[in-house]
């Protein structure tokens, strides 16, 4: 049911969990709304599972862990408007898996977020995409690091970081790439760039104001990261207007 990419129009009944004392919970055939009140928090996988998780979060500092199993597969999409932040996200995967994780954010002010990949099997398929805005006060600092074992093979993983910057302030994106088997794929990217002088005047020659246009992009540029449903977008554009 959740393999792969869904069309974004299918609508999914989702279950909601608040995740204000327990460190450590399992998930199995399920879609999940996330919210995550606690600071340490350990995500076990099995089956197919989907996990949306939409918020705005004034100050955060998240140790993330998902676990993986071998035969189970997960779509994880993170929406978050963070002021500040220091996270740390690790995905572990053994043998069989899929994992899709899909991270849109706006940094209004210093966010640092550090994201682990481990493959230590065979048969497994990864993806990550980071997409930031950077506003007001806001930079971001991304560090992200693959590591795979060696003697493993038939795993493909890929990852893009991407930050778009609406302001002057300073961020950095550290790719590290640990791989210790030839039997593996691994795809990084990495951009930082401000929005391109060309869409903004093709907006504006469409009659929008700067304004408007810069609007316009940054939803466009967030919820084009995320493998969500139309419900789940309006939430998103809520927030995004809101902000």
């Amino acid at each position: 049911m959740f393999l792969g990419k869904r069309h974004k129009k299918e609508t999914i009944k989702m279950n909601r969990i608040i995740v204000d004392k327990e460190d450590n919970i399992d998930l199995k055939d399920n879609a999940i709304e996330l919210n995550i009140a606690v600071k340490k928090l350990t995500i076990n996988i099995k089956g197919r599972v989907l996990i949306n998780e939409i918020n705005k979060i004034d100050e955060e500092e998240l140790e993330l862990t998902i676990n993986v199993e071998p035969n189970s597969s997960l779509i994880y999409n993170r929406f978050i408007v963070h002021n500040k932040s220091n996270n740390k996200i690790t995905l572990n995967q053994s043998h069989k898996s899929n994992a899709v994780f899909n991270y849109s954010m706006i940094a209004n002010d210093k966010c640092n977020l550090v994201f682990n990949s481990n493959i230590s099997g065979n048969n497994n398929e990864t993806e990550i995409k980071v997409k930031a805005v950077t506003q007001e006060s806001g930079s971001c600092h991304i560090t992200s690091t693959a590591n795979t074992l060696p003697k493993i093979e038939n795993n493909n993983l890929i990852e893009s970081i991407k930050i778009l910057m609406l302001n002057n302030e300073e961020s950095a994106c550290i790719p590290n790439l640990l791989v210790a088997s030839n039997e593996i794929e691994v795809n990084h990217a990495c951009t930082i760039s401000s929005i391109d002088k060309d869409y903004l005047f093709y907006l504006n020659g469409r009659g929008l104001s700067n304004e408007s246009a810069v609007k316009l992009i940054k939803k466009g540029y967030l919820l084009s990261n995320l493998d969500t449903d139309e419900e789940t977008n309006n939430k998103i554009e809520e927030l995004i207007g809101g902000e």
